[in-house]
């Protein structure tokens, strides 16, 4: 009930993009021009604070896609600022959920990355603009040659390792950890695609034997009623929520909504702190637009 409350006073329905970093802990005693007839997505988002960009800046990242032209058939482009990325048919556009992650994961120099879901390989190719150790995996053997392809045309060969398709870990070497992993696939969305939920869960049940100590999880969870859900798995798995980032700037609200869960906190608790902020600031704003409706 409180959480019904929660996305019909605080967040709206509609698409908000959560970040989720998730961290390892001891298990509990049992976590060209873009034409008006095609889909071209445009949204500006804020840049990581993190190790992304050194010094931090405002510029936003930018997306856009072109399709594909006469002279080059087989692949549209996805323009991400100012890389180029080659997509061809079958292989997922990265969307502005996929670019908002990119604002908030934070790699550090020497860090060990392994990208789940690479698909076109616009995630491993960002951050190898910080890390020098990349693995970028996809269950599609299509995705897998995508990504190869925009690795090479960035000259990344030597930072970043594009695997043979596999499923979830199937690439990864025994005994390989990593520092960071992004896991940035489809999740649920309505009634039909709950059957993803089984692929999130066994990423949960395996990803602890790929962790470094200390290490982290950058995971995109798409909607806010997602929460308990992936709550629970962390839970069960032995892992911890250490920062949940969520963004609807793009639609409702004027600035992201950003709070820390620690491994004790309470969800719900943090969540009705987050609703009590919110009324309280649109009771400030209507109060100050009276005021100046009075002046």
């Amino acid at each position: 009930m409180f959480f019904d409350n929660i996305f019909r006073k605080v967040l709206l329905p509609s698409t908000v993009v959560i970040v989720l970093l998730v961290s390892g802990c001891e298990p509990p005693p049992q976590k060209n021009q873009p034409s008006t007839q095609q889909s071209a997505q445009q949204a500006s988002i804020p840049k990581a604070k993190g190790g992304l960009r050194a010094p931090p800046t405002e510029t936003p990242y930018t997306l856009a896609y072109f399709e594909p032209t006469p002279e080059n058939p087989e692949y549209g482009t996805l323009m991400v600022n100012d890389h180029a990325f080659l997509v061809p048919e079958g292989v997922p556009r990265p969307s502005i959920q996929s670019v908002y992650l990119l604002s908030h994961w934070e790699i550090k120099p020497g860090e060990s990355v392994l990208d789940i879901g690479t698909g076109s390989g616009v995630q491993s190719i960002f951050a190898a603009e910080i890390s020098d150790h990349i693995v970028a995996t996809d269950i599609s053997a299509r995705a897998v040659e995508t990504a190869k392809l925009n690795v090479q045309r960035f000259g990344l060969q030597d930072k970043i390792d594009v695997r043979p398709p596999g499923d979830l870990f199937t690439p990864v070497k025994p005994g390989e950890r990593f520092d960071v992993i992004l896991f940035n696939i489809d999740y649920p969305t309505n009634q039909y695609t709950q059957f993803w939920w089984e692929v999130h869960e066994r990423f949960f049940a395996q990803v602890r034997q790929h962790l470094k100590p200390n290490g982290r999880i950058y995971y995109q969870i798409g909607y806010i009623d997602n929460i308990p859900r992936v709550k629970a798995m962390t839970d069960k798995n032995g892992l911890r929520i250490m920062r949940l980032r969520m963004d609807e700037r793009l639609i409702f609200l004027r600035a992201p909504i950003v709070f820390l869960l620690q491994s004790e906190t309470d969800v719900r608790e943090q969540l009705r702190r987050e609703e009590m902020a919110y009324e309280r600031q649109i009771e400030a704003d209507k109060h100050r637009d009276g005021q100046v409706s009075a002046d």
